[in-house]
């Protein structure tokens, strides 16, 4: 049986691997890369798992209403981001 974290890193250098051009053109909000740099440095593992909850959920929920409105796939490209 493969280490999960293993499947994770995997996972992660594929999607990177596939939509590095989508990714790299979204712009987060101010201060965003400080703020996870200091949760990082703090240890604060409760926030980031938080935050990628948040993100997992929101994609899950942009997925759902892509399917529901009859589209095969989810929007690609960068939307409204707002903090």
């Amino acid at each position: 049986m493969a280490d999960p974290t293993d499947l994770i890193e995997t996972f992660l250098a594929e999607m990177r691997r596939r939509y590095r051009e989508e990714i790299d053109a979204v712009t987060l909000p101010d201060g965003t890369l400080d703020y996870v740099r200091r949760r990082v440095e703090a240890g604060d593992v409760d926030t980031i798992v938080f935050m990628l909850k948040l993100g997992y959920l929101m994609g899950l929920q942009t997925g759902f209403a892509a399917g529901q409105a009859g589209d095969a796939e989810p929007p690609r490209g960068p939307g409204p981001m707002q903090a």
